[in-house]
């Protein structure tokens, strides 16, 4: 599958950056990518939802787990929602690939 639009991917290749469709769920036990569901890369952060802690735990969990700096990790929309955007550099696309293959 590929990051074209036709693949089910939670994430999609447009001007040469992956745009990532994720749900982040706040206050868990412990932070990890859950697997891929309606179309967002579903994520669990053992931070509360305050002050935008939460947000710097994904970004700084994403950016570890695709191996690419915090800073490249941009988001979007939805600071202050589940339902977020985020944007990725190109070359992180075979990452965020396995990384969404593993979860499932």
């Amino acid at each position: 599958m590929r990051p074209d639009g036709g693949s089910g991917l939670p994430y999609r290749l447009k001007q040469g950056q992956l745009s990532l469709q994720v749900k982040a769920i706040a206050n868990a036990g412990h932070s990890e990518v859950v697997g891929v569901r309606a179309g967002e890369l579903v994520v669990r952060l053992r931070v509360p939802a305050l002050e935008g802690r939460a947000n710097r735990e994904l970004v700084s969990l994403l950016s570890r787990r695709l191996g690419v700096p915090r800073s490249t990790v941009i988001l979007v929309s939805g600071r202050t929602s589940q339902h977020k955007l985020l944007r990725l550099p190109a070359g992180a696309a075979e990452a965020l690939y396995g990384l969404c293959s593993s979860a499932d």
